[in-house]
């Protein structure tokens, strides 16, 4: 399947004020709407080159607070259990830390890409339907399969047009501090070397270790860091063209590329 890196996904406390915030960091930002199997909105940073950021966040503080109980509680595996896959995979980003959470890779025929999948040794399940109801009142439309672990990206594909799900036009994505599209994304697993086998095996790509323990790969056209930590998953993103003075810790793991 041809992937392309499609969006990360930006962990917010609450919507309003992180358009706000990432306004002022010279990012033009558009609204997004509601999700139907997640209480969650979102509004979009999109770029020049296609990729974009979704800041997302709880519809309201009360539904926060309450996950935010049970994720401190003895119940919440067993409440992640009984969920959907969709939810399973994000409401422990939700109720963690502010900031980059989470990439999505967008390609055609996810089915035959989870078969595949699972071949070379990567358990996915779905692919899923979901949608957004845009603040306008139009609605639309994607699938998403997701893998067993958070290493590996979420995938997506459209049935609606993407240009719905996305802005494409001028206005939405020039940015006053000059980003015109994600170029890489930091990783964060448990072992650099049994996840860079894992994600070479996956996307039939060369890993490349680097003298300081990280690895990388070039996966759908971004290039991909690995690096030991926790929590396990995406905790940041490189923009081109980005003005260094725009990022820095206050926009959650938001960084200009280097040189």
């Amino acid at each position: 399947m041809n992937l392309r890196f499609d969006h990360a996904v930006v962990i917010v406390d609450a919507l309003e004020p992180a358009v706000r915030h990432h306004e002022d960091a010279g990012f033009t930002v558009v609204p997004g709407g509601r999700h139907d199997v997640l209480p969650t909105e979102n509004a979009l940073i999109a770029f020049a080159d296609g990729s974009y950021l979704e800041l997302l966040a709880f519809r309201d503080a009360t539904t926060r607070d309450e996950l935010l109980r049970l994720a401190g509680s003895p119940r919440w595996d067993a409440h992640l259990q009984s969920v959907s896959a969709i939810a399973r995979r994000f409401l422990p980003r939700l109720v963690g830390a502010q900031g980059v959470a989470d990439w999505v890779l967008a390609g055609s025929g996810l089915d035959r890409f989870a078969s595949e999948s699972r071949r070379r040794g990567e358990v996915m399940t779905g692919p899923f339907r979901m949608s957004r109801a845009r603040p306008d009142g139009q609605s639309l439309e994607w699938d998403l399969l997701m893998p067993s672990n958070f290493e590996a990206p979420i995938f997506i594909e459209d049935r609606t047009a993407r240009e719905l799900r996305v802005p494409a036009d001028g206005a939405a994505t020039s940015h006053p501090n000059g980003a015109r599209g994600v170029v890489g994304v930091t990783v964060r697993v448990p072992s650099v070397p049994a996840a860079a086998l894992r994600l070479a095996r996956l996307f039939d790509v060369a890993p490349r270790a680097g003298a300081d323990g990280s690895t990388t790969l070039w996966i759908a056209g971004v290039q991909v860091e690995l690096l030991a930590g926790e929590p396990v998953g995406a905790v940041a993103v490189r923009l081109d063209g980005l003005d260094a003075a725009a990022s820095g810790p206050g926009l959650g793991g938001i960084h200009a590329a280097g040189p």
